[in-house]
């Protein structure tokens, strides 16, 4: 027998419940808030991004250009004068680098030697040359199965590789074709592959490709997208424009059906016509985008600062910048021909001539006077 308390818990249990199952019941939220504040978000996001990328081309358009013509008119001659000491010492670098090869393939104890077996080396002609006809000998004793077609590969092995061919990649046994088919394929095959013959293109014989799922919704988008962002229909050249045409092109190769729809958000909130048709949730994609592009162009810039470049079209006295670089390229001239002076220094020790002991004691200087 229950008792009353026992009848009070199962009454305040089923009320409870009942309560739960009410509070499940689906709201309808009005997005009329969450959309204007996204919206609103957008353009500020926007606005920043903007002001990063009119400094960006500032710097890429006058400031660079602008640093590039006066390196060149003011620094042009010891530029060159650099340029040229690097490349001969990169020449006799790439000598002493050779001569220790030598030294450790070849087992040879001195420099002096290997230095010698080098410049031997260097001085003869290649071995094609040396034979008279340029051409290396060619083997003797080949059948007739084994000459070749004016692209080196026998008639043979081109049949060969054409069979391997339709079998493997396009699943046709060759054994089966009639003859007429057969030939036509072979002489594309051989077009495309060898180079004779004709050029057009194989038949390919490929089953019909079932429609992907959302492929309909990827080609809607792109069509829109390309309306609005193609070239040929836009008067204004903007590198903005054209990254995102770029985008679009290469979402739309992938197949990346979330990439459209992002980017066809991004192009109604720049156009102001962000409707119903654009979802919350694509909404925060292209605020997380455009932060995204915000952060990679503000580390861009942060670089850009630091070089000698930024400002330069505005820095109407130059003096103190022209004192630094020459100072700096004095130091790297120098650098640069004491470094020259000892790598031949070190290669004219291995080509001197060895001295007799009768000119070694010639040239020692008598200890005493008398």
């Amino acid at each position: 027998m229950k008792t009353a308390k026992g009848k009070s818990a199962q009454t305040r249990a089923r009320s409870a419940a009942g309560r739960r199952a009410k509070d499940r019941q689906l709201v309808p939220l009005d997005q009329g808030p969450l959309r204007r504040r996204a919206v609103s978000e957008c353009g500020r996001e926007m606005a920043r991004l903007e002001k990063l990328r009119v400094e960006w081309k500032r710097f890429e358009n006058e400031d660079k250009p602008a640093f590039a013509r006066w390196m060149a008119a003011t620094f042009g001659a010891v530029l060159s004068e650099l340029r040229e000491l690097e490349a001969r010492w990169r020449e006799k670098e790439a000598l002493v680098i050779e001569v220790e090869e030598e030294m450790f393939l070849r087992g040879t104890r001195s420099h002096r030697s290997a230095y010698a077996a080098v410049m031997r080396r260097r001085a003869m002609p290649p071995p094609d040359l040396r034979s008279g006809n340029g051409k290396p000998p060619s083997d003797a004793g080949d059948d007739e199965f084994d000459d070749p077609s004016p692209e080196g590969v026998p008639d043979f092995e081109q049949h060969l590789l054409f069979e391997d061919f339709l079998r493997a990649v396009m699943g046709i046994n060759p054994d089966r074709m009639s003859e007429k088919k057969y030939q036509s394929m072979f002489e594309d095959f051989k077009a495309k592959i060898f180079g004779q013959g004709r050029h057009e293109p194989p038949p390919r014989e490929r089953p019909p490709e079932s429609a992907k799922p959302g492929q309909a919704r990827i080609k809607e988008i792109y069509r829109a997208l390309v309306r609005r962002l193609h070239p040929d229909t836009r008067a204004e050249k903007d590198t903005e424009i054209s990254a995102l045409w770029h985008e679009v092109q290469e979402a739309y190769g992938h197949g990346n059906l979330e990439r459209l729809e992002m980017l066809l958000a991004l192009t109604d909130i720049r156009s102001n016509a962000a409707g119903e048709h654009t979802s919350l949730s694509q909404m925060r994609a292209v605020i997380r985008e455009l932060r995204s592009s915000f952060h990679a162009l503000k580390r861009s810039l942060g670089s850009a600062k630091r070089e000698l470049a930024w400002n330069f079209a505005r820095t109407p006295d130059r003096s103190a910048l022209r004192i630094r670089l020459q100072r700096q390229f004095d130091s790297d001239l120098a650098a640069q021909q004491a470094r020259l002076r000892e790598v031949e220094a070190l290669i004219a020790s291995w080509s001197a001539p060895v001295k007799t002991r009768q000119q070694r004691m010639a040239n020692r200087q008598p200890e005493f006077g008398f």
